[in-house]
């Protein structure tokens, strides 16, 4: 008599750190904020400013490096750079997500 297989998945996924958190810079300044990011299976890494999803273009890069961290960069800063910018992981299993304010503050 055959017994039924077992199937066992590990699943996870986190969001273990942002830096910075809040940030204030001058305007011109470079600006990255980098978030180190953990899953099973390899969670989609999304960077949003008020709600918007942010490609790479322009001033703006989004990156993953090496140790499994995800990066979003400006190029000197502009006071419209100013806001509320999310990191958000997902997977199947589910989605986590954290915050920073950027403030850009004149030269």
């Amino acid at each position: 008599m055959n017994s039924p297989s077992e199937i066992h998945y590990s699943s996870y996924f986190v969001i273990e750190q942002v830096a910075p958190c809040d940030a204030r810079v001058k305007e011109g300044q470079d600006v990255v904020i980098s978030a180190k990011v953990r899953g099973q299976p390899t969670p989609m890494v999304y960077w949003l400013k008020d709600g918007v999803t942010i490609k790479t273009a322009g001033r703006f890069h989004v990156r993953q490096t090496d140790d499994g961290s995800s990066e979003m960069s400006i190029s000197s800063a502009q006071r419209s750079d100013a806001g509320l910018y999310v990191c958000k992981i997902t997977n199947e299993y589910g989605l986590e997500q954290t915050e920073c304010r950027l403030e850009v503050i004149g030269k």
